[in-house]
């Protein structure tokens, strides 16, 4: 109750480009900023019944609901699969890495 969801999404988006100094170029879909974007998939049991979806959103999803990401324009998640990386890739250089860490 000591913050609504509108104003803890707004604190997350142009509230976090002010603190950092950035509310000129992002934060807030404007022209001549940049875009950064994301689709999520309310659909779900978790999210449902969906009355306000701001409140859905923030108090009821997660990174699981997210199913198309935009950063600066360029879309790096479609139908929650990765655009501009190799996933198996990805996972076998963190496994190895974890290899690493665990040896220490």
């Amino acid at each position: 109750t000591a913050l609504n969801a509108h104003s803890a999404l707004r604190m997350a988006t142009l509230g976090g480009a002010r603190a950092l100094g950035l509310d000129a170029q992002i934060g807030s879909l404007e022209v001549g900023k940049l875009a950064d974007l994301v689709a999520f998939d309310l659909s779900g049991l978790a999210q449902q019944p969906i009355y306000d979806p701001v409140s859905q959103l923030i108090y009821a999803s997660g990174r699981d609901c997210v199913k198309h990401l935009w950063v600066g324009g360029k879309q790096l998640l479609d139908e929650r699969r990765l655009t501009r990386m190799d996933e198996d890739e990805l996972i076998a250089r963190a496994r190895a890495w974890g290899e690493r860490i665990a040896k220490r």
